[in-house]
C-alpha cells in the first residue's frame, strides 16, 4: 500500500472534540512516539510551526483558528467531517532497516522518510487544496493550501517494525475572496494514489544517496531494499496479515475494503514500550529468522557516494509512447498516469520535483497529444456522501491525453472501415440466402435480417452488435452457408480459443484465436488470406484497437470482408481498446435485439435495465424476485451458494470474479462430491490437486494437437496414475486423453494446466449457456462483468452478496452507519470499465459542454435526418430491386418473343408482338427506375458522406442525456427543492425508498430542464398548450403518480393533480 486516505471521527464533531480528545492524544501524540509537527501551506499562513500542541489541533479539526479558537466561518448547524487521515507508509524492509538499525542508520532513514513525506504532501496539497461551494458542495473553487499536523510512527499496531506518518488534514482551506470553505476531498482522494507513488520514489532516492542503497523492482509503486529477504519481512507484517484475514472473512478484496479491515481490527497500541526495548525485541525475532547484524551491515556497506546514475529520460519517454507504455491497455492517460508510470520505471528513486518536471514535459512533446477535459460519469457510488445523508456528486475533471501513434490507427481503422461500406463485399444471390433461411425456419426476425445484412449489402466491414443470448453464432451459420453457397472462404477467429471453438462449434466456422490469425497472416504467402474471403471476428468488443486495426489493415489489402461481432457491454478489451465501440457509433451496425436465453420476462428487463446502466432498477426486481441471496459473511455465503449448486444439480455453473474465489468454491464443491459418493476412490495427484473418476475439470492452456483450448470443460471418466494420464468426456461429446506432458506443466503465470471445474470465472462463463448460474458478488465487481455473469442461466441466475459487519471498535468516534448491502452492490455494478477510442474522447468533452435544451434539439434533429437517411437507402434498395425485377422481366418476354419469332405462323407472330410490347413497357419501366435509382443513389451518397459523425454524435448525445437525467436525481436529492419535497415528500431513509425518489425526481427534474420550467411551487408548472410539451408532461405525471405509489402518497394523488400540478 503506498498510501492510504480516510475520515477522522464518522461521528459528530462536538463528540469527536470532546468525548475523545483523550484518544486522539494517545494515539497521535503517544508516548514514545515522535511529536508532531504542523505542516501545509495553510499551516505557515497561520504562523503555526514547530511540535502541535492539543488545544491547536483540537481547533484545527473543529474548524477554528488554531492560535485562538476563533471559528473560521460562520457556518452554522448541521454536521462536518473533522478531517482526512493520510497516512504514509515506508516499505516494510525500510521499516525493518529502521527497526533493527543502530542509531546511525536509524536516524538517515527517519530524515529519507520526513523529506520523502514533506515532497509528497507539498504535491498533493498543489493538487487538492480544493474547496466545496454553493448547493450541496457542488462548485469547487481552489484553495490557499493545507492545514495540516504531521505524526510520525515508528511501530504498527501487531507491534512490527512499521514507519509511517499520519498527516492529519483539516476540512478547512481558504479560497482567493478570503473565506474558509470545507475541502472538496474528492481531488484529495484523487490524488492521494500518485502522492503515494512520489513519496516511494522520493525515499528510495533518498535512501540511495545517504545509505548507498540498492532496490528491487518497482512494483504498484513499491520497491523493497534488495538485500533484506522476503522471509525477514514477512515475518514482521503481523499486521498485514491480520487484515487480510479479516477480508478474506468477508469476502472482500479492494483497497477500500482494506482501509475498513484496518479500522476493523487495529487495536490499541501499548504506548509505554521503550524504542530501545522494541528494538531488541525486534533483533532477536530477526536472529532467529537467520538475519544478523553482519547481513544487515551488508545493506548499507555499498558507498552512498555511488556513481552517477544514467540519464534514462529520454529512454523513459520512448518506453511510455510506445504500444507497451501508457496506452497498452487504456487508449488515453492523465498527468497522474504519467507521474506514476515515471516513477515505476525508477528503482532507484527519483525526486518529486523531477517526476512532475517529466510527466509536463512529456505531454507537452511530440510524445503526446491532448485531447480534452474529461468529466468522469456520476454513478451511485461516483458521490460524497455527508454525515446528514445527503450526496455530493464526486466528478473530478482532468485533462486527458493520447499518443500519436494510438491516434493514428484509430483514424486508420476508422476511415478504412468507413471506405469499405460500399465495396460490394462478400454479396451472395437471393437464392443462396433464401436457401440458407428456409433451412432454419425458427431464426427470429431479427436474426433474419442480420443475414439478409450480412450477405446482401456488401460492406468490406459490417458490425454485429446484440444482447447476451440472442443467438448470434446460429444466425452465423446461416450466413456461413450462403457464402459457402457462392464459393466463399469464411475464416474464424476470437480473442479467446475458447471463444473461436464455440463459434465453430455452433456456426460452423473453421476457427482460432485472433493472435493465431494474425500471426498466419503477417507471415504472408501460403498463409495469407485467399480469393474470396470472409473472416468472421466473434466477441470483437474485446479485441484491443491495434490488433482490430491490424486485421482490418491485412483484409483490406485482399479485399476480404470482415464482419465483427461483439457487445460493448460485455467484458471490456485487456489491451487499449474502443475501437469496436467506435465503429458502433460510426457505422450502422446490424443489432440483434431479442434476448433468447432467460425465459422469465422480468429477467430480461432486469438485464436490459442492467446493461444500458439502469443499475438500481434491475438489482431491485431481483431482489424481489428472491434472487439475491445476502449471507452473514463470506463463510455464510460460500456455503449457501455451494449447498444451493448441490441442491440444483444437473445444469448448473457457479462463477465467481477472482481465480482465488474460483479455487475456494472448487474445493468446496469438490468436498461435496467426496462426502456423497460421487467420485472415484483412486486419485491422480498432480501437485496440490487431486483428480478422480467423476471430477469437474477445466483445460486452462490451449493445445492444439491434443483437441484442447483454454476453458474447455469436461468431465473426468478414468485415470492412469502408472502413465500419469487423465481421460475425459467434454460438455460437446468429446472423449480426450491428456497426457502428462499437459497435465503436470504449467501456464505462463505458473498456475496448473489443468484445474476443477466445478466453478469458473466470468471471463471462462461468457458465451457460455447453462440452465442455472450462481454468481458470487464480492467488493471488486463492475457492471459489464456483472452483465455476463447474471446473464449465463436460462432458467435462474443468482447473486450471492456479503451482509455489513459490525465493527469490532469504535475507536475515536462512532463509525458512519454502514452501506446497505443492497447499496453496496449497486455502487459496484455502476463502475463501467468499458474503453473510449482516443479519438472520441474530445467529442465527448465537447457534447459534456452543451447546454441541455440545446442536446435534446439537437438529438431530435439528428434522428429525423438519421431517419429520412435510412428510409432513402431502404427506397434505393426497393428501386434497385424493381429496376432489376423489369430488366428480368424486358428479358424474358424478349427471349419469347425471339422464340415465337423462331417458329413463325400467324398466332405465333401475334404472341411475338404482345411479347415485344410488354418488352419495351418493362425496358420503359426498367428505364424511369433507373433514373430514379440515380437521383436516389446520389442523395443517398451525399447522406452517407456525413452519417457516420451523425449516427456518433446522436449516439454519444443520447448517453449524455441519459447521464443528466440520472444525476438530476442525485443532485435533487442534495439541493430537496420545494416544489420536489411536496410531490415526492423530505428524501427517504431506506436505500430502496430513495431510489424511487431519486428515479421519479430524475424525470421531473429531466422535464424541467428541457422546457425551461421555472415555478418553484409546481412540480412540473402550468398545464402546456404546445402538443409536444402536453405529452412529455403528461408521461412525466404518469411516472410522478407510480413513484408516489411507491413511497406510500397515493392519498395525496388526487390533491397534487389540482394544486400541485398547476391546475385551477
Amino acid at each position: 500500500m503506498v498510501v492510504s486516505i480516510g475520515k477522522l471521527g464518522q461521528g459528530q464533531a462536538d463528540y469527536y472534540l470532546k468525548a475523545v480528545a483523550q484518544g486522539i492524544e494517545d494515539y497521535y501524540t503517544g508516548a514514545g512516539e515522535a511529536p508532531g509537527r504542523w505542516v501545509g501551506s495553510a499551516s505557515r499562513e497561520f504562523g503555526i510551526e514547530g511540535a502541535v500542541e492539543d488545544d491547536a489541533l483540537h481547533a484545527a479539526l473543529g474548524g477554528a483558528d488554531p492560535r485562538t479558537g476563533d471559528p473560521l466561518s460562520d457556518r452554522r448547524g448541521g454536521t462536518r467531517v473533522p478531517g482526512f487521515d493520510v497516512t504514509f507508509s515506508a516499505p516494510k524492509s525500510v521499516s525493518v532497516l529502521y527497526g533493527l538499525s543502530g542509531s546511525d542508520v536509524s536516524t538517515e532513514v527517519c530524515a529519507a522518510h520526513e523529506t520523502a513525506v514533506d515532497r509528497a504532501l507539498d504535491y498533493l496539497e498543489r493538487q487538492a487544496a480544493v474547496a466545496r461551494r454553493g448547493k450541496g458542495g457542488a462548485e469547487s473553487v481552489a484553495g490557499n493550501g493545507l492545514l495540516a499536523a504531521a505524526f510520525r510512527h515508528r511501530s504498527s499496531r501487531a507491534g512490527d517494525p512499521q514507519l509511517h506518518t499520519h498527516v492529519l488534514v483539516a476540512n478547512t482551506t481558504k479560497a482567493a475572496d478570503g473565506r474558509w470553505s470545507a475541502l472538496d476531498a474528492r481531488h484529495l482522494y484523487a490524488h492521494a494514489k500518485t502522492a503515494g507513488y512520489l513519496y516511494q520514489a522520493q525515499l528510495r532516492s533518498e535512501l540511495s544517496r545517504r545509505l548507498g542503497i540498492e532496490w528491487t523492482q518497482v512494483h504498484k509503486g513499491v520497491a523493497e531494499i534488495e538485500r533484506i529477504p522476503t522471509s525477514v519481512t514477512r515475518a514482521f507484517s503481523r499486521r498485514r496479515a491480520e487484515i487480510e484475514c479479516t477480508m478474506g472473512e468477508r469476502g472482500e478484496h479492494s483497497r477500500a475494503a482494506a482501509r475498513v479491515a484496518a479500522l476493523d481490527t487495529r487495536q490499541a497500541k501499548d504506548y509505554g514500550v521503550e524504542p530501545e526495548s522494541l528494538r531488541e525485541r525486534w533483533r532477536d525475532e530477526a536472529r532467529h529468522l537467520g538475519f544478523d547484524r553482519e547481513q544487515l551491515q551488508a545493506v548499507t556497506a555499498r558507498s552512498a557516494t555511488r556513481s552517477q546514475e544514467p540519464d534514462r529520460t529520454e529512454a523513459i519517454a520512448a518506453e511510455l509512447a510506445s504500444p507497451q507504455g501508457l496506452t497498452a491497455q487504456r487508449s488515453s492517460f492523465t498527468r497522474r498516469d504519467v507521474i506514476q508510470a515515471f516513477c515505476e520505471r525508477q528503482p532507484q528513486g527519483a525526486d518529486v520535483e523531477a517526476a512532475e518536471r517529466f510527466a509536463d514535459s512529456f505531454l507537452t512533446s511530440e510524445h503526446a497529444v491532448t485531447l480534452a477535459t474529461d468529466v468522469r460519469p456520476l454513478t451511485f457510488s461516483g458521490v460524497i456522501q455527508r454525515l446528514d445523508g445527503r450526496v455530493v456528486p464526486s466528478t473530478v475533471e482532468e485533462r486527458r491525453h493520447s499518443t500519436p501513434e494510438l491516434l493514428a490507427i484509430e483514424r486508420r481503422l476508422i476511415e478504412r472501415t468507413l471506405a469499405r461500406q460500399s465495396d460490394r463485399s462478400g454479396v451472395v444471390s437471393t437464392r443462396a440466402l433464401e436457401d440458407a433461411l428456409s433451412r432454419r425456419p425458427t431464426l427470429g426476425a431479427d436474426q433474419a435480417t442480420m443475414v439478409r445484412r450480412l450477405t446482401r449489402d456488401g460492406g468490406g466491414v459490417e458490425v454485429v452488435t446484440g444482447k447476451a443470448g440472442t443467438g448470434k453464432t446460429f444466425a452465423l451459420d446461416a450466413a456461413r452457408e450462403a457464402w459457402e453457397a457462392e464459393g466463399y472462404h469464411v475464416i474464424g477467429a476470437a480473442v479467446a480459443r475458447r471463444a473461436a471453438r464455440e463459434l465453430e462449434d455452433g456456426a460452423g466456422i473453421e476457427s482460432t484465436s485472433l493472435a493465431a490469425l494474425l500471426q498466419d497472416l503477417r507471415m504472408g504467402g501460403e498463409y495469407g488470406l485467399p480469393d474470396r474471403s470472409v473472416i468472421v471476428l466473434d466477441e470483437a468488443s474485446m479485441a484491443g484497437t491495434r490488433q482490430l486495426a491490424e486485421l482490418l489493415d491485412h483484409a483490406d489489402a485482399a479485399k476480404a470482408k470482415v464482419v465483427l461481432v461483439g457487445d460493448p457491454h460485455q467484458l471490456p478489451e485487456i489491451d487499449a481498446g474502443g475501437a469496436f465501440r467506435a465503429l458502433v457509433l460510426r457505422t450502422d451496425p446490424i443489432e440483434l435485439t431479442n434476448n433468447r436465453r432467460q425465459r422469465n420476462e422480468w429477467e430480461r428487463e432486469s438485464l436490459d435495465h442492467l446493461r444500458e446502466g439502469r443499475t438500481a432498477e434491475a438489482i431491485e426486481r431481483y431482489r424481489r424476485h428472491g434472487r439475491i441471496v445476502l449471507g452473514e459473511g463470506a463463510e455464510d455465503v460460500r456455503q449457501r451458494l455451494v449447498a444451493d449448486w448441490w441442491q440444483a444439480a444437473g445444469d448448473a455453473a457457479m462463477i465467481a470474479l477472482r481465480r482465488a474465489d474460483v479455487a475456494d468454491l472448487n474445493a468446496r464443491a469438490r468436498a461435496l462430491m467426496q462426502s456423497h459418493g460421487r467420485l472415484g476412490t483412486d486419485e491422480l495427484r498432480i501437485g496440490e490437486r487431486a483428480f478422480a473418476v467423476g471430477d469437474h475439470v477445466v483445460a486452462l492452456k490451449n493445445a492444439r494437437p491434443l483437441d484442447v483450448v483454454n476453458g474447455t470443460r469436461g468431465v473426468v471418466t478414468a485415470i492412469d496414475r502408472d502413465a500419469v494420464e487423465i481421460a475425459l468426456r467434454t460438455r460437446d461429446g468429446r472423449e480426450l486423453v491428456l497426457p502428462r506432458s499437459y497435465i503436470e506443466s504449467e501456464t505462463q503465470r505458473g498456475g496448473p494446466m489443468l484445474d476443477h471445474g466445478y466453478a469458473i470465472t466470468g471471463h471462462k462463463a461468457q458465451g457460455m449457456t447453462t440452465g442455472r448460474a450462481f454468481v458470487l458478488g464480492t467488493d471488486d465487481l463492475y457492471r459489464e462483468w456483472g452483465y455476463v455473469a447474471m446473464s449465463r442461466g436460462s432458467e435462474e441466475n443468482r447473486l450471492y452478496v456479503v451482509a455489513p459487519q459490525s465493527r469490532e471498535r469504535d475507536e475515536y468516534a462512532p463509525q458512519e452507519r454502514p452501506r446497505e448491502p443492497i447499496e453496496s452492490l449497486i455502487a459496484a455494478l455502476e463502475h463501467s470499465r468499458a474503453q473510449t477510442a482516443a479519438i472520441d474522447v474530445a467529442e465527448r468533452a465537447r457534447i459534456r459542454e452543451t447546454p441541455t435544451r440545446e442536446l435534446v434539439a439537437e438529438h431530435s434533429l439528428l434522428a429525423d435526418e438519421l431517419g429520412r437517411s435510412r428510409s432513402a437507402a431502404e427506397q434505393l434498395e426497393r428501386i434497385v430491386d424493381q429496376q432489376r425485377e423489369a430488366e428480368h422481366a424486358a428479358d424474358r418476354a424478349a427471349g419469347q418473343a425471339i422464340e415465337l419469332e423462331r417458329l413463325g405462323g400467324r398466332r405465333s407472330k401475334h404472341g411475338a408482338a404482345t411479347e415485344r410490347a410488354f418488352e419495351a413497357q418493362a425496358r420503359e419501366r426498367a428505364a424511369r427506375l433507373a433514373e430514379r435509382e440515380a437521383e436516389l443513389e446520389q442523395r443517398v451518397s451525399a447522406s452517407h458522406r456525413d452519417e457516420p459523425e451523425r449516427r456518433g454524435r446522436h449516439s454519444e448525445i443520447g448517453a449524455e442525456l441519459e447521464r443528466r437525467r440520472r444525476e438530476a436525481g442525485r443532485v435533487a436529492a442534495i439541493e430537496r427543492p420545494q416544489y420536489l419535497v411536496a410531490e415526492l415528500g423530505d428524501y427517504p431513509d431506506r436505500p430502496r425508498e430513495r431510489r424511487t425518489w431519486e428515479r421519479a425526481a430524475s424525470r421531473i427534474q429531466s422535464y424541467r430542464r428541457e422546457f425551461a420550467i421555472s415555478d418553484r411551487k409546481r412540480a412540473l408548472g402550468s398545464e402546456p398548450r404546445e402538443l409536444r410539451q402536453r405529452s412529455q408532461r403528461q408521461a412525466a405525471q404518469r411516472d410522478l403518480d407510480e413513484a408516489r405509489r411507491g413511497l406510500g402518497r397515493e392519498r395525496e394523488l388526487s390533491r397534487s393533480r389540482d394544486r400541485g400540478m398547476g391546475r385551477g
